[in-house]
């Protein structure tokens, strides 16, 4: 399986590289992911070797440096619009054949995927980010009707997989991006006029909200004291001074625990994994590379800076319940293409797959005749040429 791993990563980072190297219009790509990513993945090596686990840290520091390499070089050949475009419908379909294969689960009480296997959690962020970029249509006027019907249904989908962390976080994301509207297309009022009433029912007239809280009964006692006893354990965890401020490797995914009936829980918190995998120093990385990002965005001009918002809110928020923020999963690529397409070399670029909208026809010439012109000049009216020249340059 790792060796699959990297094939596949090392055919990707070919591909991407090749395409690059083609790019008639390149675009340009900034330093400062790549630097903080590379600061990160050398001291979760330096944590690894002391840990005794140097092999298995170098492999996985290399698959998440090639992700990374590989979505700067398509950012490189292709362009902001191209790349994010591209891939958010990728993983699109990814859900949908996931979904599709695996309606039967719902018996089950939450929907999961078929092929793929993916879990509830993971239909519903990939789903959630599909849902994103439609409400990003709608809000820059460029969605068509039935996207209005496409974004309940995505929304619906979110629902049925019963994750509620990435449920609240999604509605968040568009809830941030709602607020930087200026317009909305016919499609976008039509989602929210009819959201808001159907939100309501379901919450007064229901128990749909009720059960997906109440999802799982006792159970959910036992999975939130199963977290803190997991984050107690991370910031009260024995160790040399090195792990301490280096951690033990990006491959430790499970943490020792005492005073349980079992001998080690796994990690479920991309903040908590970055502090026990790459110690204080990891963690400070992470977190100026979080913030870094989260100030990019704002600067970002339209049309993409409520996408990026939401996107940092939506995977932002949901690390704090949530491992992958940091690793080779679908959480680090929408944050590091974020973090890549929000710096200030990129932003400022040109976009070769920008649209651009149609330019006014300019307006045809008018053509006056001599005896008609003097005849204005001794009726004291201005020339007819001159006044629509004006109206022309002052559009």
């Amino acid at each position: 399986m790792v060796a699959a791993k990297g094939l596949l990563g090392g055919a990707g980072l070919a591909l991407s590289f090749l395409l690059s190297r083609r790019s008639a219009r390149p675009t340009a790509v900034g330093a400062r992911t790549l630097t903080l990513a590379a600061l990160y993945l050398l001291v979760s090596c330096l944590g690894g070797w002391a840990a005794g686990q140097a092999l298995a840290s170098v492999v996985v520091a290399v698959r998440v440096a090639m992700l990374l390499t590989s979505l700067a070089l398509l950012l490189h050949a292709v362009g902001v619009t191209r790349l994010i475009t591209a891939m958010i419908h990728s993983l699109g379909l990814v859900a949908l054949f996931a979904v599709a294969t695996g309606a039967g689960t719902l018996g089950s009480g939450r929907l999961q995927g078929g092929v793929p296997p993916l879990t509830p959690n993971e239909i519903a962020l990939l789903t959630g980010t599909v849902l994103l970029l439609t409400v990003q249509r709608m809000i820059e006027s460029r969605a068509a009707r039935w996207e209005a019907v496409l974004a309940i249904g995505l929304f619906g989908v979110v629902w049925l997989t019963g994750s509620r962390t990435t449920a609240a976080t999604l509605f968040l994301g568009v809830a941030v991006m709602v607020l930087q509207a200026r317009k909305f297309s016919v499609a976008g009022f039509v989602a929210i006029v009819a959201a808001i009433p159907a939100m309501a029912f379901a919450a007064l007239a229901t128990s749909a909200v009720t059960n997906l809280l109440l999802r799982g009964g006792d159970q959910n006692v036992t999975t939130l004291a199963s977290r803190t006893i997991a984050w107690q354990a991370a910031l009260t965890m024995e160790g040399s001074t090195w792990q301490r401020w280096f951690g033990g490797g990006l491959p430790m995914k499970h943490i020792p625990v005492t005073g349980q009936y079992w001998q080690s829980q796994l990690l479920d918190s991309s903040w908590i994994s970055a502090l026990v995998q790459t110690g204080l120093i990891g963690l400070a990385l992470t977190a100026v590379w979080v913030l870094a990002t989260v100030g990019s965005t704002f600067r970002t001009p339209r049309p993409w800076r409520p996408l990026w918002v939401g996107l940092i809110a939506f995977v932002g928020l949901r690390s704090l319940l949530e491992s992958g923020l940091f690793d080779a999963s679908t959480s680090f690529i929408l944050f590091a293409m974020v973090s890549l397409m929000s710096e200030p070399a990129t932003r400022t670029a040109p976009d070769p797959g920008a649209p651009v909208d149609p330019e006014p026809a300019e307006p045809d010439p008018i053509v006056v005749s001599d005896a008609t012109l003097r005849e204005l000049q001794l009726q004291g009216q201005p020339d007819p040429r001159s006044s629509r020249t004006a109206l022309t340059a002052r559009r």
